[in-house]
């Protein structure tokens, strides 16, 4: 896989918003367009079949970087499985600055 960043980058910009941050948690954010048919479905997947969006969030990004995660030994804590079912359909996006994250 290809990274956009370096580890050491992203170390940076973490602490960065550790010390930033007041609270906790670090929050980084989802959003859903009105106007797109497919993200309002994901949208509805999303909530139908998860309690919690964060703790879904989480889950969906521990698998898709399962390998790399299990290479540094970072095991899951929340004991709650996922019910979400991997579908194949990737969508293409022109990279574009979204404020924190390139996509």
């Amino acid at each position: 896989m290809g990274y956009l960043r370096s580890e050491e980058e992203v170390e940076a910009m973490i602490e960065e918003m550790k010390r930033k941050s007041k609270g906790k948690y670090i929050t980084q954010g989802v959003t859903f367009s009105k106007d797109s048919e497919r993200q309002m479905e994901l949208l509805k997947y999303a909530l139908m079949y998860s309690t919690s969006f964060s703790g879904l969030g989480k889950e969906l990004i521990a698998d898709k970087f399962e390998s790399e995660l299990s290479k540094n030994k970072i095991k899951s804590n929340n004991s709650q499985p996922s019910n979400i079912t991997n579908d194949s359909h990737t969508e293409v996006v022109e990279k574009k600055d979204t404020g924190n994250f390139l996509l």
